[in-house]
């Protein structure tokens, strides 16, 4: 009967102590961990990569998403189960990579806040790293403002020629008047400085918000005599480009002669 009594107590103590085993461990044992990995650029667009770092794979039925924030602005949700493509079987698997493509233009810095199924609809091991926040990305694809052509018309006025070389947008805020500082165009005549330009008046149309945009601006110099002129446009503390070194041209320009018009 004594030792009967000692083996229930036994099995009683050794089911107490199995109870008691780590509280992370009994918890998180078997769940999934879903966290934001990275937030970067794919082309011209935002790219979103979770992972689940969790030791269990997500539930057969699962529902997820997440909610994105551009500048402390809420955008759609991401939808979690429809990536746009997976790593080791996605955040359905342990040690998956799930990454989504979003279709927001990043032609310029932007700040990136990313909170993973913020609805908490699914059970995780970690509840806490489910938010990856104040990162900056972009701009994605860059912009390359160059100077391409200087040239005198029929009246001997010189047309300044700018062109957005680069595969990025110009964002649009260098055509607001009260962008500080703004975004110039310097024509200079034999080294002296003739006329300032802003946005607004040598690209009044914004043709050159779109890559390979061209814009030709009449600057109202005209020449009579053989004369240096250099055009500058200088955007540089509003945009970044692919290409610093292209935005100053000099050429040697005279005015036609009328043989010289007609032969045209």
């Amino acid at each position: 009967m004594v030792k009967k009594w000692w083996s229930i107590l036994l099995i009683i103590s050794l089911l107490f102590f199995a109870s008691c085993g780590p509280q992370g461990e009994r918890e998180g044992s078997g769940l999934p961990d879903l966290y934001v990995k990275d937030v970067s650029c794919m082309g011209g667009n935002l790219y979103v990569t979770i992972g689940n770092k969790g030791n269990g794979p997500l539930p057969e039925k699962w529902v997820g998403l997440a909610s994105l924030y551009i500048d402390g602005v809420i955008q759609d949700d991401i939808l979690l189960r429809h990536p746009t493509s997976r790593t080791k079987g996605g955040i359905e698997k342990p040690g998956g990579e799930s990454h989504y493509l979003i279709p927001f233009d990043v032609s310029s810095s932007i700040r990136v806040d990313v909170y993973v199924d913020y609805t908490d609809r699914i059970r995780e091991a970690d509840e806490g790293n489910n938010a990856l926040e104040n990162i900056y990305v972009g701009p994605c694809l860059l912009p390359d403002l160059c100077i391409d052509e200087i040239y005198v018309n029929d009246d001997c006025e010189v047309v300044v020629v700018v062109e957005n070389k680069g595969p990025g947008r110009i964002p649009f805020n260098i055509w607001t008047v009260e962008e500080e500082p703004e975004c110039l165009l310097t024509v200079f005549l034999n080294r002296q400085q003739w006329s300032v330009s802003v946005a607004n008046e040598f690209d009044p149309r914004k043709d050159l918000h779109y890559p390979l945009g061209r814009t030709a601006f009449p600057t109202h110099l005209k020449i009579d005599k053989k004369s240096i002129v250099t055009a500058q446009i200088d955007c540089s503390n509003i945009i970044h480009e692919q290409n610093e070194e292209n935005n100053i041209k000099t050429v040697v320009l005279e005015c036609p002669t009328e043989k010289e018009k007609h032969q045209k």
